[in-house]
């Protein structure tokens, strides 16, 4: 599954109309490339330190031949909450919260076009400090929702890609998430956030503009690795299934005739109800300094 092409930032710029999502993917770290024979054994790691492992004759094209041609992979790291953002990945699976210790994309192309797995490949995905419990994660895949409370044009979701926990391994010292995946997919090692209690958040703009070209809004978690993409209808949007007592920021991003908005708050333990939040113009690179210090801040 992959995200939508760029488009102009403005709709000042050429005439285009704004779309926040291809916007904020233009900030998200670069995609890395690395060229593989796709007859031997070759382990390539990213610059987040996720280790790739592509075993021989693993790439097939369209027409289920096995490659032989040199193959380009091509890498996405997603580890931290403000790139979480900048890719527009959250962190729920059907509505229900998730803290992720990583995510991160694959794709592979050569001479016969897009190319599709044909063995599985070997990850070993870094374990870093701030997790909190290691031996909760399970792996998923990225899918589209079943079920959806409100209506969006949003219809990325994670699926869980098994039942089983996460084998946990050592490697030069460092610890690793250690699975095997079949797709050239985004993938995600994830655990449920559990809690007694949810509620239904939502915010409300305040403001004088009438029209947008469009708006974003997340609930970006304190204490987890954690990142919700809300439902919005007119000025509102609103996160379902939210587990109580959570601290979090609200960031709301809004576009009008060329200028950019943001409106942000702090919510101490999230419960059942309906805030009003002010928005301001902003200028972009303000914008995204604010996503980074917000998030890296969390």
């Amino acid at each position: 599954m992959t995200l939508p092409t760029k488009v102009p930032a403005h709709s000042s710029r050429g005439g285009q109309v704004f779309a926040f999502q291809p916007f904020l993917e233009a900030y998200a770290l670069p995609i890395q490339s690395f060229v593989v024979n796709p007859s031997r054994r070759t382990t390539v790691v990213g610059k987040l330190g996720t280790r790739l492992t592509f075993f021989p004759n693993s790439f097939i094209d369209s027409a289920g031949q096995v490659v032989t041609d040199p193959v380009t992979v091509q890498l996405r790291e997603a580890f931290s909450k403000d790139e979480m953002i900048f890719t527009g990945l959250p962190t729920t699976s059907e509505d229900r919260l998730l803290e992720s210790a990583g995510q991160f994309h694959l794709r592979a192309s050569a001479k016969a076009g897009e190319l599709s797995l044909h063995k599985g490949v070997s990850v070993e995905l870094p374990i870093r400090d701030e997790i909190n419990n290691p031996v909760a994660m399970r792996l998923f895949r990225g899918s589209s929702s079943s079920t959806r409370a409100y209506r969006s044009g949003f219809n990325f979701d994670w699926e869980q890609a098994g039942d089983q926990h996460l084998k946990l391994i050592k490697n030069i010292g460092k610890r690793y998430f250690h699975f095997s995946i079949d797709q050239l997919n985004w993938w995600n090692c994830d655990s449920f956030v559990k809690a007694r209690q949810k509620v239904m958040l939502s915010v409300k703009m305040q403001t004088s503009i009438e029209a947008f070209d469009d708006r974003l809004a997340f609930l970006v978690f304190r204490d987890i690795n954690a990142v919700v993409r809300m439902y919005p209808t007119g000025r509102r949007f609103s996160a379902i299934n939210i587990p109580t007592q959570l601290t979090a920021t609200l960031l709301v991003m809004a576009s009008a005739k060329g200028q950019l908005y943001l409106g942000e708050a702090e919510v101490l333990r999230t419960s059942n109800r309906m805030l009003r939040l002010p928005i301001q113009a902003i200028a972009e690179q303000e914008l995204i300094r604010k996503i980074r210090q917000l998030t890296k801040g969390n």
